[in-house]
Order: structure tokens, then sequence, then C-alpha cells
């Protein structure tokens, strides 16, 4: 009883990674299901009832909650501390993140690009600066910029996993990019064209960003040396969440890509590759960071 006791109030790290992939299995089908046969690609609206859709937030309600407490409770988080580990996989998955990241931000210029030329090209009654705001082309740019300052921190990171000696801790400016890359793109998410009719995907993107945001200003924290014995259990708790969210937004969407009905995705809600990479990401990195020997 005792041994059961202890292994539920301290987790193994390895138990929590288990329990976000184990969600995936009931998570993914619901979710394809639904984008293939239930949500309208015009509005985004379920088309009529059906009793996936309760059990689908349920199960992710569910899975949230217990991966927040678990990692709270989780004694053995504080080794994520140890952040620069020796691992070509690591390293090449890191590599993988950052040129996802630089087509992601290549995208943001070329559409803000589009959104200022459709404001030159006709007349508006609003202000220049008004219309970046409303239209969210400041975001964009701003998700353009910062992206390829978030790609070349991750390549920075690719180093440390190829060469254990390099120090990421003077690059603390750098670090801090990737979280505000994402909070560009949450802004972008409320501020362009936005409608709550979408409500299927748009808010599954905020519940997924909003996790990637908390990952990331922890990630860069715990990389850099900045207090990590206090935040390194986010890792786990925001990171396998917004990890989960992550799959089960992009995975549908290259579903119904590869299988020739691309006409079924939501207007406005492409498939990201940059949140499938970081979906494969963040459990590769916790993986490594906890398999690692602690430091001295």
């Amino acid at each position: 009883m005792k041994k059961i006791k202890g292994s539920l109030s301290k987790p193994e790290p390895a138990s929590l990674i288990a329990i976000a992939a184990l969600s995936l299995c009931a998570l993914l089908p619901l979710r394809v299901y639904q984008v293939t046969s239930l949500i309208d690609p015009k509005t985004g609206f379920f088309n009529g009832d059906s009793f996936t859709v309760p059990l689908f937030y349920i199960i992710g309600a569910v899975v949230i909650a217990v991966l927040l407490v678990l990692s709270f409770l989780n004694s053995k988080a504080n080794r994520a501390r140890n952040c620069i580990v020796k691992s070509k996989l690591l390293g090449v998955v890191s590599v993988i993140t950052a040129l996802s990241v630089i087509f992601k931000s290549v995208m943001a210029i070329t559409d803000f690009i589009e959104l200022n030329s459709e404001y030159f090209s006709g007349w508006h009654d609003i202000k220049y600066t008004a219309y970046l705001t409303q239209s969210g082309a400041a975001s964009l740019i701003g998700e353009g910029v910062l992206g390829l300052a978030c790609a070349v921190f991750f390549c920075l990171y690719a180093v440390s996993c190829f060469n254990k000696s390099a120090k990421l801790s003077s690059f603390g400016l750098l670090a801090a990019t990737p979280t505000v890359w994402v909070i560009c793109r949450i802004v972008f998410r409320f501020l362009a064209k936005i409608s709550f009719v979408n409500i299927s995907d748009l808010l599954l993107e905020l519940i997924m960003l909003v996790f990637m945001i908390m990952f990331m200003l922890t990630f860069a924290q715990v990389v850099t040396g900045v207090s990590p014995e206090i935040c390194a259990w986010r890792l786990f708790g925001c990171g396998l969440p917004a990890a989960v969210i992550a799959f089960v937004v992009s995975v549908p969407r290259l579903f119904l890509i590869i299988i020739g009905h691309s006409d079924l995705i939501v207007e406005g809600y492409e498939f990201e590759l940059c949140d499938l990479v970081l979906a494969v990401f963040i459990p590769i990195f916790l993986h490594n960071t906890v398999t690692a020997k602690k430091p001295e």
C-alpha cells in the first residue's frame, strides 16, 4: 500500500509522458472523426449533435488537469534543470524545429506583405497604424521577425546538444524570443478577422498556444539557468498538454491533406508544420533531460 501511495504522490517522468501518449489514443480518433464528418469547413460549427463533442472536451480537460497535478507532484521534475545534454536525436529535432519555425516566419512575413498591399491598393477610412492593429498585420510582422530569432535560439540549443560544453546562459535575451513569438501568434488569432464562430478550431489553438507560451518561458529559464529548481516542473505540466493539443490540432489537418480532402479544413486554420514539429520536440526534449545524469 505504501508503495502504491508513493508512486501516486511522486510519479515518474516517464509515467507523465506515457499518460500524454495514451490520451492521444483517445483524442486523435475522436478529432479525426469530427473534422471529417461533423465540422463545417466554412463556419467551423459542428453540424448537429454528437456525443463525441462533449466526450472529446471532457477527456481533454481531465488529461490536462491530471498532467498539471502530477507534474507538480513529480519529485524528479527538478532533474529537468540539466537541459544541456549530449543527444544527437535531440540536436537533429532541434534543427528541424528551427527550420519549421523559419518556414512559419516566412509565411507570416508573406501574409504581412499581402495585408500591407491591400491597404495601399484601395481607399480606407482608417489610419495605417490602426489598420495594422485591427487587421493583425502588426502581430504578423512581429511573428515573422521574432520567429527568425527563435529559430536562431533553437539552432544554438542544437549546438549544445552536439557539444555539451556549449553554454547558453549568456543568451538570455535570445532565449526569450520563442515565448514572444508564440505570444504574437496568439495575438494574431485574437485580432485578425477573428470570429468565435470557428470555436472548434479556435478554442483548441488558443489553449495550445497558452500552454506553449508557458512551456517556452520555462524552457528559456531552465536552459539559461534562471531559477530552474523552482520552475522545472512546468516543463511537464505545460509542455505535455501543449504537445498533446498540438498533435490533436495538427494531425487531423495533415490527415485531410493526405487523403485529398484539404477542402474540409476550416478556412483560416491551415495545417502548421511548426506545431506538429514542436509536438515532437517537447516529449523528446523531456525524455532526454530527465534520463541524463544530474549535474554535480
